[in-house]
């Protein structure tokens, strides 16, 4: 995959969280439950992650291959639930813009942190200028949305 489609995929995936937040939240005012609307996401998350799974590797899974997955690694989608719970009650609460901003100031003190120990088996990235210069510049767009 090369560097500038990454990047252009990246910039997309950021489009849609504040869109998930809006999805998910307008979905809460039918079910008044966070936890329920987290769990018809995922359900129809799944059903979307089948589908490409037969389509893009004809329904086969590399089951051997998991036995040598970390224990830890399992639990992507424990994480993944929290999160669209706390988006949809963040979002409720503080509206998607605030919401939204917590959420990358968050992602990004937790990403810089992951990068520079090389934690849950990613290459170490140790912290530089440049990554202090973007730790700065989110806390200020925070500072901004709260003013």
């Amino acid at each position: 995959m090369s560097s500038r489609w990454s990047l252009s995929a990246a910039v997309l995936v950021g489009l849609l969280l504040p869109v998930q937040f809006a999805v998910n939240s307008a979905l809460t005012t039918r079910t008044n439950s966070p936890v329920a609307t987290a769990a018809i996401s995922y359900g129809v998350g799944t059903a979307a992650l089948l589908l490409g799974l037969v389509v893009a590797h004809r329904g086969r899974v590399p089951l051997r291959q998991l036995s040598g997955a970390p224990a830890w690694s399992y639990f992507g989608g424990v994480i993944g639930s929290a999160y669209v719970v706390g988006s949809v009650v963040l979002t409720r609460t503080l509206g998607a813009a605030l919401a939204v901003t917590l959420v990358i100031v968050a992602q990004t003190l937790t990403s810089l942190a992951l990068d520079h120990f090389g934690a849950l088996g990613l290459p170490r990235r140790p912290m530089n200028t440049t990554r202090v210069f973007v730790l700065v510049l989110v806390l200020a767009a925070l500072t901004l949305q709260v003013l």
